[in-house]
């Protein structure tokens, strides 16, 4: 996800001082283990989560009509999730893509936090227009499960930390297929690991759990952003250079043949945002971009392989970014 007109530029990393606290609600509360073992919920209820107090609401609302997936499927996925998709999320600020009526109904983009409980943290940036906005951030899972609660179905946290705001942690090219084969999306994530490779440089693959294929870099948060997404352009046209016919940085559709493969290394810029790994998208389904092999890649995997029904399980299972952290990468620039 692009926030291009909402770009950040200058920053203060102080907690945001203009955000309504809401008063903690009342009442008894249930465990995780209890609300996962929940039957058919509705209404309203508190979750208490490591010391945190989560108000859950319209737990019977429909999310997604076709398949009849609720809200409380959507908090439960969360909830079994937490340990894989936390350290993808943590100290990061967060672009709440807000769903509340599902997914045939409107959606909202949200930056400035308004109120929030006490334990929601946030940070206060300025953003291109001069505005200043205070930005949730994601701490704990019980701070995950407050905007997936606000019908945040897809988690959008920056490239960087609140510690090192101004540079990244990861840089990450996106292989949009518009009208393109599947086919031609693996072959050029495959272009994409040979690139890295020869650079010295560890890829890590996911399904961007929409359309396309999402390839990362973990690095070490030395060099500000437009650094880093000069070298993600750098990456970019090298593999589009070297599949030419089926790979391309033309950002224009109407400009691509039909079977290219778009190689985006636009979302590095400062503000801009990607749908986190193990992050449900608001698409039919209800699939999840899902962390891979590069074997999977070879075998020929799919978006609708990866869904809030069995990336639980899977990831309990699923190794295939257990280096991701330990791997950050110092570019020689």
């Amino acid at each position: 996800m692009a926030i291009t007109k909402n770009k950040n530029r200058a920053s203060n990393p102080a907690k945001g001082s203009g955000v309504k606290r809401t008063r903690e609600r009342e009442g008894p509360g249930v465990s995780p283990e209890e609300f996962l073992a929940l039957k058919k919920p509705k209404g309203d209820l508190i979750l208490e989560i490591q010391g945190e107090r989560v108000a859950l609401t319209s737990l019977d609302r429909v999310y997604w009509p076709a398949e009849k997936i609720t809200k409380f499927d959507l908090l439960s996925y969360y909830l079994q999730v937490e340990s894989f998709i936390m350290p993808f999320l943590k100290d990061r600020p967060a672009i709440l893509q807000r769903y509340p009526r599902g997914i045939k109904a409107p959606m909202f983009f949200q930056q400035d936090l308004e109120s929030a409980p006490p334990f929601i943290k946030s940070v206060r940036l300025t953003n291109q227009e001069g505005r200043e906005l205070n930005y949730a951030v994601y701490t704990t899972p019980g701070s995950l499960l407050h905007f997936v609660n606000l019908g945040t179905i897809e988690q959008h946290p920056w490239h960087s930390t609140i510690k090192h705001l101004d540079k990244p942690d990861y840089l990450m090219l996106d292989l949009d297929p518009k009208e393109a084969p599947w086919k031609n999306v693996l072959e050029v994530a495959l272009t994409c690991r040979q690139v890295f490779d020869e650079l010295g440089l560890p890829s890590f693959p996911k399904t961007s759990g929409s359309s396309g294929i999402h390839i990362y870099l973990a690095l070490k948060p030395k060099y500000e952003f437009g650094k880093i997404a000069n070298v993600a352009i750098a990456l970019a046209n090298e593999v589009a250079q070297r599949v030419p016919t089926i790979a391309t940085t033309q950002r224009s559709l109407a400009k691509r043949q039909k079977q290219q493969v778009y190689v985006d290394a636009m979302q590095n810029a400062r503000g801009k945002t990607i749908a986190a790994p193990y992050s449900v998208r608001a698409r039919a389904n209800a699939s999840v971009s899902m962390p891979l092999t590069w074997k999977q890649i070879e075998s020929g995997v799919k978006i609708s392989d990866f869904t809030i029904k069995n990336v639980p399980g899977l990831s309990r299972k699923n190794s295939a970014w257990k280096d991701f952290f330990e791997s950050r990468h110092t570019l020689k620039l």
